[in-house]
Order: structure tokens, then C-alpha cells, then sequence
């Protein structure tokens, strides 16, 4: 099920913008088959879904961001770091990264990243147009009129997936519907407005959710599920911001769908243990044994899929990007290095992004440790706190709260202010984050706590940056989120705080009154939910106009540097702008 083949060259990656990235030009086609070939049976539109979602799977894969450093780049990062609870980590050198360090200077319409992500995202609206158009050639036999329809509902729900990635990033951004070919090849783009690229988002998940199935046709592929969270989600973006004076029917609607992918759909939250190692309920569903569907993961609506040595198979980087630099790690203590071995503790990292301190204070609001109280997602078990000695790390001198030698066994607690907290189990930093640094020193090198949910490696082979464990894209705790806002929207703090307190109860977490039920709950919530795993720009876009943006970013992340309104938005890449040579296309406001 896994044997995943690539599609490139002519059958899906014709360019929308000539100039959009120079590695374009550089195509090497692995296969001499042409669309009129792939697209003339029911087996050739399947194929030509596997290399669809090929190009949906690299939102987690590397890219080469410079030309010659490899394929360490990670889009997925456009839409984590520089927000309230990622700022850039200590190897922001290089890709998105290197723009939230300094947004003044790194958020230009020159940028390789950025210019690699339009191309990119643009390159699968084209490969979804050329599947959804050739699928209506009323000369392929189809098994039935269903197969059809669920081939298209994939296509577009892929091309709704990428303009939302598109206006999230860019705002009004060219609406391209149809196959480019030869015969309809252009140079004249216009920007259409996000409420045209949301009307035809909307038609397209409309139509998936109506033709999709509650299970995946495919492992790694999307189903009903995602389509009816991601029609909410647009609805509600389209009802307006903040918490009042929002469009009543748009709300309806959007409670509507998110109602029914909730109360009809088969996904339950994950509330027993599926492991019997030690941990909770919370992190199960994150252990590569548990991660799909198939091994009973009931949360999951969507699973990416990797797998090492198959062609097309992939890789991703979500753990290299996401975990501290150990290749250069610096003393947690004194005359204490830990190393990236054993492979348990999941391999190497480059720490392209770091947690904020805010988004880890989150869970001591969350939690009650006088009264042993503590949110499982800010436990011990969901966030990096401590490393156990093994004889692979490197360690002399003594313990300054016990005062006896270090020794294999001991815990060596990561980012404490001193050097005596490091080896205080007793103290908060076992618990909560109060003691850690702030500020400029956020996330820096190896000394600070991270997600454990891509805390794995290939085993055998820590070392290696990439990974090909399968990863949760979406599940169904981020339905229960949105539908907390919108009943927040509606005047229902009561279904709000239910739906929070559904979260709640499985996190084993403090339960919250309607009564303080706010927009900042929410976003709070989301995060504490869903870190390392949100698509965080997307939702504080959509909640904030550009002033609100800047303002709750730059108030919670002590780390990032410059952000200023123009950076609601990034700039469209300049080589886009030039490849478009008939006919103007505006810039960004300040860029």
C-alpha cells in the first residue's frame, strides 16, 4: 500500500509561472509517459492521485533551500515559526527560519524559500486541475459513476488544500482552475481576492465532502473528515473576525459541517492507552506502532506516509527541524554534554524552531501540581524535560543541589535557569516551565524542552536528518476546537466550554467555566492541543487583522525580531512578479 510512485515531469508539474523557481527549468523526467496516456483509464487517474499526494507530502519533506547544502529545508515551517508558540531555534541560519529571526531583513520578495513554496504550491493546483479536468473525458471507462466522482472529490479537495496554504500565505493570490497546456499557457495573471479563492475553496470541499469517504481510499490519503474540517474552517474565516458581528448563516454552515464530521463520522478521541509503556492516553496515537488508522488510531483523519528504501516512499523532517542542535550540543550542566544516542531519545536534531516559553507556561495554567493535577500535554511524556545519563553523553564534576558526583542514571533537566535546577527533580522544572529562560535566549542550541510527538528516528540511524515514520496530518481534537469557536461565535460559551472540557478530561488537565470562555481561551487551548502540529499563522490570521497579528505575536515571543504589519502577509516572490510580463502584478503592501 505504501509503494507510492511519483508522477513528474509533464503529466503533473507543468509550471503556472515560468519564472516562479529556476530548479523548474531544471526538470529531469524520470518517466516518457504523457498526460494523454496516464489520463485515458481509471489505473492511470489513480497514479495520477499517488503523485498528487506525493506533492501534498512535501509540506513535511525537505527541500533545498540553497544550492548546495541539501534538502534541509521544511516548508511546513511558513506556517509554525514566527508566530506565538514557535520562534525561530538556534539553527535559524538558513530557509523560513532565518526570516523570523529578522523579519526586517529576512522577509523579502527575493527570498529562496518563499519562492520555492508559491512554485511549489502552485505546482499542485496544476497537478489537481489536470486530474479534475481530464476525469469529465466522457470517453474513460470508470467502474462506476462513484469512482469517478471520488477521484475528482480528491483532486479538489488537494487543490482546495493548496489555496488555502496560498491565501493564508499571500492573501490575494492568481485563481488558476483549469490545465495549463501549450494552448493555455499564460503570462497575465490577475490576483484574485480571498473571498473569490475561498467561494471556490468552498465549492470544491463541498463537492469532496459529498463524494469522499469516512475511511481513506488509500493509506495517506484525505477523507470526508478532512474535507468537512477544512469547509468549516473556511466558512468561519469568511464570517468575520474577532468574537461578534459575524455572519450568522456563515457560522450556521459552518457549524453544520463540523457537526457532522463529529456526530456522524467513525473518529473518536484516543481516551485508553494503546502502549504499555509508560506514558498516557494523549501520546499514544504519536508512537509510530500506533500512528494509523489500520492500528486502531480512531483520532486520525489524515496520516501521512513515509517509508525508507521504496521509490517514491519519501522522507520527512519533521523531528530534525523540531528537536535541539545535539550535532553541536552545549553543556546542560556543568561539565555535562548529552549526545543524540541512544537512538531512543530520537535521533539528531537542527533546531529550526523552537517552542516559545509562553506556549509552555500554557500548561501550568492548565494544570494543578500542588494538588498533582498535571495537563499530559505538557507532561513528562508530550515535552522533552530531561535527559537520563547513559555512558554515550559526556559528564564529570558534582551535582550542585545533591552534591554527590553525577553518575549514569541521573536526570539532567534542559532548559533551567541554573545550574542547580538541572539536577532537581523536586522542583518546578520537573513539572511546569516558570524556572526557564526568556527572551533572546528562547530555544537556543540544545538547552531547552520540545515536542515529543516526531521524536523518532530510523532505527539504527540517529545520525540521519531525515525520518520515515508515518505522522498524523489532522485529527479529530481539531474539529472540537473549531467548533468551540464557532459556538463562541454563536453566543454559546456553554458548547464552547464543553468542547474544550472534551479535551480537557483526556489531557486529565484543570476543566474550564463558561464563563471565561474567550477568543484568547480558545487560541490558548489550540495550542496546548495541537503544538507542533497547528498550522499556527493560518489560525491567528484568521482570528486577527494585521495590528491584533503583530501585537499578539510579538507580546508572547521573546525571540523573533522586526515583525511589523506588512508581515501579516509575505511578498509575493519577485520572480513571479517578472515572469508575469503581460500584465502588471502588484505587491504586497511594504514590500
Amino acid at each position: 500500500m505504501k509503494r507510492i510512485l511519483n508522477v513528474l515531469g509533464a503529466i503533473l508539474l507543468l509550471p503556472a509561472f515560468v519564472g516562479c523557481s529556476e530548479s523548474l527549468l531544471d526538470e529531469k523526467p524520470e518517466t516518457f509517459l504523457t498526460s494523454d496516456q496516464v489520463y485515458s483509464t481509471e489505473a492511470g487517474f489513480e497514479l495520477g492521485l499517488n503523485g498528487l499526494y506525493s506533492l501534498v507530502r512535501h509540506e513535511r519533506e525537505g527541500y533545498g533551500y540553497t544550492d548546495s547544502f541539501g534538502a534541509t529545508g521544511l516548508y511546513a515551517l511558513m506556517y509554525m515559526g514566527g508566530t506565538d508558540n514557535y520562534s525561530c531555534g538556534a539553527g535559524a541560519s538558513g530557509e523560513f527560519s532565518a526570516i523570523y529571526k529578522n523579519w526586517a531583513t529576512g522577509n523579502v520578495p527575493t527570498d529562496k524559500s518563499l519562492n520555492r513554496a508559491f512554485s511549489w504550491l502552485y505546482n499542485t493546483v496544476l497537478a489537481a486541475n489536470t486530474i479534475i479536468d481530464r476525469s469529465a473525458n466522457p470517453a474513460i471507462e470508470w467502474s462506476s459513476e462513484s469512482a469517478r466522482n471520488r477521484v475528482e472529490a480528491e483532486a479538489r479537495l488537494v487543490r482546495a488544500w493548496a489555496y488555502r496554504h496560498l491565501h493564508y500565505m499571500w492573501g490575494e493570490v492568481p485563481l488558476v482552475l483549469k490545465e495549463t497546456t501549450g494552448e493555455t499557457f499564460r503570462n497575465d495573471f490577475e490576483r484574485a481576492s480571498v473571498a473569490a479563492v475561498r467561494a471556490q475553496m468552498i465549492q470544491d470541499l463541498s463537492f469532496a465532502a459529498s463524494h469522499l469517504d469516512w475511511m481513506p481510499s488509500q493509506r495517506g490519503r484525505a477523507t470526508k473528515g478532512v474535507a468537512l474540517v477544512y469547509l468549516a474552517e473556511t466558512y468561519l474565516a469568511e464570517a468575520g473576525l474577532g468574537e461578534v458581528d459575524c455572519d450568522e448563516e456563515l457560522l450556521g454552515l459552518a457549524k453544520d459541517a463540523i457537526d457532522q464530521c463529529i456526530n456522524e463520522g467513525p473518529y473518536a478521541l484516543i481516551n485508553k492507552r494503546m502502549s504499555n509503556s509508560e506514558g498516557c492516553a494523549f501520546m499514544d496515537m504519536f508512537q509510530p506502532e500506533n500512528v494509523n488508522i489500520e492500528s486502531g488510531n480512531t483520532e486520525a483523519l489524515w496520516v501521512m506516509q513515509w517509508e525508507n528504501n521504496v521509490l517514491g516512499g519519501g522522507d520527512n523532517l519533521m523531528r530534525f527541524s523540531l528537536r535541539p542542535k545535539f550535532d553541536t550540543a552545549d553543556k546542560l550542566a556543568k561539565g555535562i554534554t548529552i549526545s543524540y544516542y541512544p537512538e531512543e531519545r530520537g535521533g539528531r536534531g537542527f533546531a529550526r524552531a523552537a517552542v516559545t516559553k509562553w506556549a509552555l507556561e500554557l500548561y501550568d495554567k492548565s494544570s494543578d501540581y500542588a494538588n498533582g493535577i498535571i495537563d499530559d500535554r505538557g507532561s513528562e511524556y508530550a515535552i522533552c524535560k530531561y535527559y537520563t545519563l547513559t555512558d554515550m553523553d559526556t559528564f564529570s564534576g558534582k551535582n550542585s543541589y545533591t552534591g554527590e558526583d553525577w553518575k549514569i542514571g541521573d536526570r539532567i533537566f534542559i532548559g533551567a535557569s541554573k545550574d542547580a535546577d538541572a539536577g532537581n527533580p523536586l522542583k518546578s522544572t520537573l513539572y511546569g516551565f516558570s524556572g526557564l529562560k526568556s527572551g533572546s535566549k528562547e530555544g537556543d542550541n540544545s538547552n531547552w524542552p520540545y515536542t515529543l510527538k516526531y521524536s523518532y528516528c530510523d532505527p539504527g540511524y540517529p545520525k540521519n536528518n531525515e525520518s520515515h515514520n508515518d505522522q498524523v496530518f489532522m485529527r479529530l481534537a481539531e474539529a472540537y476546537l473549531l467548533r468551540a469557536e464557532i459556538s463562541l461565535k454563536l453566543g454559546e460559551k456553554g458548547d464552547a466550554a464543553d468542547d474544550l472540557n472534551v479535551l480537557r478530561q483526556r489531557a486529565n488537565a484543570l476543566l474550564v467555566d463558561k464563563k471565561d470562555i474567550t477568543l484568547e481561551t480558545i487560541l490558548e487551548e489550540r495550542s496546548r492541543e495541537l503544538l507542533g502540529e497547528e498550522q499556527r499563522r493560518y489560525t491567528l490570521r484568521r482570528t486577527m487583522n494585521a495590528e491584533e497579528f503583530v501585537e499578539w505575536i510579538t507580546s508572547r515571543n521573546g525571540k523573533d525580531a522586526g515583525m511589523t504589519e506588512r508581515d501579516y502577509l509575505f511578498p509575493i516572490p519577485q520572480s513571479v512578479i517578472d515572469a508575469n510580463v503581460d500584465k502588471k502584478m502588484e505587491q504586497n503592501d511594504g514590500f
